[in-house]
């Protein structure tokens, strides 16, 4: 479960719109997705059902803004704090380690799971007013339920790379659809994270370095 906390933590992202049903959902240069999603997070005890958002959010947090073009995502808590950077060029993933609270960078190359299994359903959810998709991503650590929508999507190829988290292998399964709901159950507790509002921005090479100035920007 690490993995998914630093990646995203991972990040991983959703579909089509129920007033724009005949929309084009091969990701184009026209449509690649360009801005924020903020993500709420909500956990869960597996064995007693019990809500232990206020236990864990203290290490993990309780949301997510998360910014994304055609090339990088970067993220931040609901307090502004820098969590994560990638960068498609280098395959390079930065965040912010829990104990020293220093800048780390690693290959986002790396795998830490395998995947066992991928199931696409016909099931549907309408989530912020677009029609979502549900894909289930099973590997040798936990279970993922993916919610994503083809009309909030970017091209899968610049991230196709990056193993760590299984964001690249979800990408691949979505065709570059960003997921607007997520379920990841682990053996302890179960993490549900849910878009809560997207908006479309402009954003360049230069939003996504770990700069501070350039962080005062885009946030």
């Amino acid at each position: 479960m690490k993995k998914l906390f630093l990646f995203f933590a991972v990040s991983f992202l959703i579909s089509c719109s129920s007033s724009k049903s005949n929309i084009d959902t091969t990701p184009g240069e026209s449509n690649i997705f360009s801005g924020k999603i903020i993500y709420e997070y909500q956990f869960k005890d597996r064995q007693t059902g019990k809500d232990i958002t206020h236990q864990m959010g203290q290490r993990f947090g309780t949301e997510q803004h998360y910014f994304i073009n055609a090339f990088n995502y970067k993220a931040y808590d609901g307090n502004g704090n820098f969590k994560h950077l990638y960068n498609s060029k280098t395959n390079t993933y930065y965040y912010i380690a829990p104990a020293t609270i220093r800048l780390m960078a690693t290959n986002a190359g790396n795998t830490v799971s395998e995947v066992i299994s991928v199931e696409h359903f016909n099931e549907t959810k309408n989530i912020l007013d677009y029609l979502c998709k549900k894909v289930i991503i099973k590997t040798n650590h936990d279970k993922t339920i993916y919610w994503y929508s083809p009309e909030i999507s970017i091209s899968p190829e610049p991230f196709a790379k990056h193993k760590m988290g299984g964001w690249g292998r979800f990408l691949k399964e979505s065709n570059g659809s960003l997921p607007l709901k997520f379920i990841v159950e682990s053996d302890s507790y179960t993490w549900i994270s849910t878009a809560t509002d997207i908006k479309k921005m402009e954003l360049k090479a230069e939003n996504f370095t770990t700069s501070n100035e350039v962080d005062q920007k885009i946030r």
